[in-house]
């Protein structure tokens, strides 16, 4: 019955533990993870998985086990963000997979991207011929952000000479 008592003490602590870290390191979703938060993720599921069922491991050693990986990852991430080449090295950067119309294969090779991941990324946007992107970049979280050539953009509401104020819901 022990044993029970300490894996339930220890996971209580390890729920909380993980809501506190993400809570103070930041809330994102699934697509917004870096390969930083990715790594994160998974360290702190082996350090709350390693404790659950070992006796060995001390609930203070749980505890401190978690305040110390929650500051690692709280400083890390600030250092991200206050020194750019490091956040550049720790996240990654943008690359540029078509510019100005034209496929950068060398980024495609570098980044070890297939033309048909390419061409299946662009479909995602809604976009099915290559010839409509005039920019398209990789985004850290592997998402894929595309700028149209002008004359492949949907015409907006001012393009047709609508009011579009006829179409907001005001009071």
């Amino acid at each position: 019955m022990e044993v029970f008592v300490t894996i339930g003490v220890k996971l209580t602590i390890s729920f909380f533990g993980l809501w506190i870290i993400t809570f103070i390191t930041g809330r994102k979703t699934l697509s917004q993870l870096t390969p930083l938060d990715f790594l994160t993720s998974l360290v702190l599921s082996e350090i709350v998985g390693n404790t659950l069922y070992d006796d060995k491991v001390t609930i203070g050693q749980l505890l401190f086990a978690l305040a110390l990986w929650c500051a690692l990852a709280y400083f890390f991430e600030k250092a991200t963000t206050r020194f750019v080449k490091f956040g550049y090295m720790a996240e990654g950067r943008t690359v540029l997979l078509v510019d100005k119309g034209q496929v950068n294969q060398e980024m495609l090779e570098k980044y070890d991207i297939e033309f048909t991941q390419l061409l299946s990324m662009l479909r995602q946007q809604n976009i099915f011929s290559l010839r409509e992107v005039w920019y398209a970049t990789l985004e850290t979280n592997g998402s894929l952000s595309v700028m149209r050539k002008p004359e492949y953009e949907p015409p907006a509401a001012q393009d047709m000479g609508i009011d579009a104020s006829f179409f907001c819901y005001s009071h």
